[in-house]
């Protein structure tokens, strides 16, 4: 789990950030100034990412990247703010920001920023369940089980697992995976794309050897990982 800050002094934008943000595996954590920011000793938070904006009182959006560049374990920085011109952009990314989102803000464009920056940072989502013994490598799309075996996913395959097993045991509803997968502008997607989808994906995990994970099909609910095959959930697996 990805530790994020959001400093944003619109405490509704920001709780809604962190409601978009927490289904996928981000821990949010909410400051409305730069200076609790910075009082709230983040590095022992293990903060990744930053999402701030770039008007603040005191402290400016700005001031604070100026601040953080020169740390050694500085988060990336990502900007959501209303500032949209090619200057402001040009000077946030001058200054060390690795992206820059636009109010009023897209649910799907702010998920997509931040896998690019994460990945670019060399972010790995490492053992999202450790009972798991699983690791996902974003930046080669790849699965790996612990013992050595490993398959190469087709992206839309990678979000399909990594946000199964960020659920894992969880029963997922179908829309829900499918703004996962495909965001929010294809809800079509939540029919029989989504099945074959989900039917390619279990071949390619079949084919590792002790492989640890089952996904589950729930007749008129979704699906659901889990590290072996209950019994119960045979019973309700209407496609192996």
């Amino acid at each position: 789990m990805l530790a994020v800050a959001i400093v944003e002094d619109d405490k509704p934008i920001a709780q809604l950030i962190s409601l978009w943000l927490e289904p996928y595996g981000y821990k949010c954590h909410c400051f409305e100034s730069s200076e609790a920011f910075l009082a709230s000793d983040w590095q022992s938070r293990g903060i990744s990412l930053l999402l701030v904006d770039w008007q603040l009182p005191g402290i400016s959006g700005i001031q604070l990247t100026k601040q953080l560049v020169s740390e050694p374990d500085c988060p990336a920085i990502i900007f959501v703010t209303s500032f949209g011109r090619a200057d402001d952009v040009a000077q946030a990314l001058h200054l060390g920001a690795d992206d820059f989102v636009t109010k009023p803000v897209n649910k799907s464009v702010l998920l997509a920023r931040i896998r690019a920056v994460m990945r670019r940072r060399g972010k790995d989502l490492k053992a999202l369940n450790p009972g798991l013994e699983v690791t996902l490598a974003p930046s080669s799309l790849e699965v790996v089980i612990r013992n050595g075996g490993r398959c190469r996913l087709s992206p839309s395959q990678y979000r399909t697992l990594e946000f199964l097993l960020r659920h894992e045991g969880q029963v997922v509803n179908r829309a829900a995976l499918s703004e996962a997968i495909w965001g929010e502008s294809e809800p079509g997607q939540q029919g029989r794309a989504l099945d074959l989808l989900i039917s390619r994906l279990r071949v390619k995990l079949e084919g590792l050897p002790d492989n640890p994970m089952s996904i589950v099909s729930h007749y008129g609910l979704g699906y659901a990982c889990y590290r072996a095959l209950p019994a119960a959930a045979a019973s309700v697996n209407s496609d192996r």
